[in-house]
């Protein structure tokens, strides 16, 4: 199999050229800082009372979740609601997966009762009974997953 000078010149060029690209990757490699995988993701949802906002809360919460793709579940607590609220939780766990359903009966105590089902290293407590109004909430969901799907790069040590 002979070759014309210039296709040997050629072929010499792309040999030349693959083994630069593959020694920059091996050296990327090494050096680059290895990205560390973000820890699973719990969101405590403390409710009360507020049976026209709650389906579209978790609603909202899950279609996020399940765009941003990280490793989330959802436990709601009802703060002993007087209205709907809880008949519509129950419905919603059936209907939306990923999501633990808790009543608590005092409600002094009921983030005692919604902590031991959670099941993320990290915990985002969202408090719907004295804290934040429907919209709040939306903008608190969105922020809180946006900061979680960013990767992380951590020096690894030697």
């Amino acid at each position: 199999m002979v070759f014309t000078y210039t296709a040997s010149v050629f072929l010499v060029a792309l040999a030349m050229f693959g083994s630069w690209c593959l020694l920059k990757e091996l050296w990327g490699c090494l050096l680059r800082p290895g990205l560390m995988r973000l820890p699973s993701v719990t969101f405590l949802i403390m409710v009360k009372n507020i049976e026209q906002d709650v389906e579209i809360m978790l609603r909202h919460l899950i279609r996020q979740i399940e765009d941003t793709g990280t490793d989330c579940d959802v436990v709601v607590v009802d703060c002993n609601s007087d209205d709907l609220t809880g008949s519509i939780l129950n419905r919603l766990a059936v209907e939306l997966p990923g999501i633990v359903i808790c009543s608590a009966v005092a409600p002094v105590r009921s983030l005692a009762a919604g902590i031991p089902l959670c099941r993320g290293a990290v915990i985002h407590v969202l408090d719907t009974v004295h804290r934040l109004n429907c919209d709040e909430f939306m903008v608190t969901v969105c922020s809180l997953l946006q900061r979680d799907s960013l990767e992380i790069a951590v020096r690894q040590r030697s």
